[in-house]
């Protein structure tokens, strides 16, 4: 049973969430008048309703509450005025959603049930990793990570990806999961003659055979599950499907490569609950570096701790009046690999060839070589380690 929480100063609006969640009949429906009367630890809810009568900022603390526990708790604003500020601020405090208490039933419904619905999938697939991790099986997964763009994000996952197919001769998948501005099928020369929204469309008769008919086939022997051609078409692809295509996908490759948005969504959020691995990217300026310190830090907060991230330094040679170990003690984390600058990089996007097969000779090329060879290693082959 899922617990959903009410903080309601009124005491009245816990019936109210209670009718509006008839349709989860599993969930139980509490109420308290501050975020003192909820326990986090051992029976942490699912969702956090902070209704009209309550100031909107408290969903913040229990935002903050909650990630202090390690407890995967949802945040749903109910709000009297909603405005662009609210909005904004609630987007960074990690909420999961804010509606007006003007909006209709069925909107304030689907915005609890789909909190709901997200906290219990989180547990699951939780619960799913800590026995995988106990009795490990399938393929490893391994996603490629950073909450601001332009760091070389893409670049990178497509390079592992070739590299990892067409050095390491395993088999090997890409996943563009940036929904609305995915870039990977330009960096691999690749039409989206079928996308991942197509499988989305097809989720109940999936299998093996299908989805291997959606992914498009890179010369290097990369297959890659490209992201849909119009922004629009992202809604389709819901974080269970995602979840879905990802333990098939596991099943049928070695390694999958995710490429993400720059974001902490929940999409991105469900990539990390399947990864074995993070490989978080920043480079060596001061917006990119604060950035991932925010990231690090939020991704701990999360559970994702013990190893899973992986702190990648992009252009690592640039000349900016900073040092490796600064971005380190900045970032709090060690550097798990450095690639250098080199001009042969934007030169490869432009040809939508991977630099690891257009020049392999290059220094960049073999620092993103030995990344993929500290994948198979740890994916059971034989390789030497990341220095």
């Amino acid at each position: 049973m899922g617990l959903i929480t009410v903080i309601d100063q009124s005491g009245e609006y816990a019936n109210v969430v209670g009718t509006l969640s008839a349709s989860q009949p599993d969930a139980e429906v509490r109420s308290t008048q501050s975020i003192a009367g909820i326990v986090f630890e051992a029976e942490a809810p699912f969702v956090v309703v902070v209704a009209p009568s309550a100031t909107p900022s408290i969903g913040f603390d229990v935002v903050r509450a909650a990630d202090a526990a390690g407890a995967h708790t949802s945040v749903v604003i109910i709000a009297n005025e909603v405005d662009t500020d609210l909005m904004r601020s609630a987007m960074k405090a990690g909420v999961a959603d804010v509606v007006s208490a003007q909006d209709p039933a069925s909107d304030i419904a689907r915005a609890i049930m789909d909190a709901y619905t997200v906290a219990a999938a989180r547990r699951i697939v939780l619960a799913e990793r800590a026995e995988a991790a106990a009795t490990p099986s399938g393929g490893r997964v391994v996603t490629v990570f950073s909450t601001k763009g332009g760091v070389g994000k893409t670049v990178l996952a497509t390079n592992l990806g070739a590299a990892l197919s067409k050095s390491l001769d395993l088999r090997t998948a890409v996943v563009d999961l940036d929904l609305q501005f995915g870039d990977v099928g330009i960096m691999l020369g690749l039409a989206p003659e079928r996308t991942i929204a197509d499988v989305a469309a097809s989720i109940e008769r999936l299998d093996a055979d299908l989805l291997k008919g959606h992914m498009m086939h890179h010369d290097s022997g990369l297959d890659v599950l490209l992201a849909p051609v119009r922004p629009e078409d992202a809604e389709t692809v819901t974080t269970g499907r995602i979840d879905r295509i990802l333990s098939l996908l596991r099943e049928m490759y070695d390694i999958v490569v995710i490429d993400t948005a720059a974001s902490l969504d929940e999409v991105v959020l469900t990539a990390l609950d399947r990864s074995d691995a993070v490989y978080a990217v920043t480079m060596m300026d001061v917006a990119s570096i604060k950035n991932m310190r925010i990231s690090v830090q939020k991704l701990v907060q999360l559970g994702y701790a013990n190893g899973l991230v992986r702190v990648v330094l992009n252009r690592a040679d640039s000349k900016v009046w900073l040092e490796p170990h600064e971005v380190e003690r900045a970032v709090g984390s060690e550097i798990f690999a450095r690639i250098p600058s080199d001009r042969i990089v934007p030169r490869s996007v432009n040809k939508g060839r991977p630099v690891v097969l257009d020049e392999p000779r290059s220094d960049v090329a073999k620092a993103m070589v030995r990344i993929a060879e500290s994948i198979a290693d740890a994916a059971g082959r034989e390789s030497s380690h990341v220095t």
